[in-house]
């Protein structure tokens, strides 16, 4: 297993009106590859929706995105798991319209 120790984690958001792009990011100072599960729970005053998404992500290059729509009065709740040989080496929850990091 490789040392995880400087692995900096974050959930990229991008918003274009209504619609809000979410991807998960990696950076580390020696390159490699994590596998990660990320879960998208969207409320509107259409109900609930949840979006689960995994694969695999490279430091230093953005991963798969997930787009939701989120009409005004919406909230959307990010949780990001990131892997390493089936063993969990982050994890982090964000709001859809922010970014934070660990």
């Amino acid at each position: 297993m490789m040392d995880v120790s400087q692995l900096a984690v974050s959930i990229d958001t991008q918003r274009h009106g209504a619609m809000v792009v979410i991807r998960p990011h990696i950076e580390n100072p020696v390159p490699l590859t994590l596998q990660y599960r990320m879960t998208v729970s969207q409320t509107s005053v259409n109900g609930m929706s949840r979006i689960n998404q995994q694969g695999d992500v490279q430091s230093g290059v953005p991963a798969n995105s997930v787009s939701v729509n989120l009409p005004a009065g919406g909230t959307c709740q990010v949780h990001l798991q990131v892997f390493q040989e089936n063993t969990l080496v982050k994890e982090m929850d964000s709001a859809c319209g922010g970014a934070g990091s660990q």
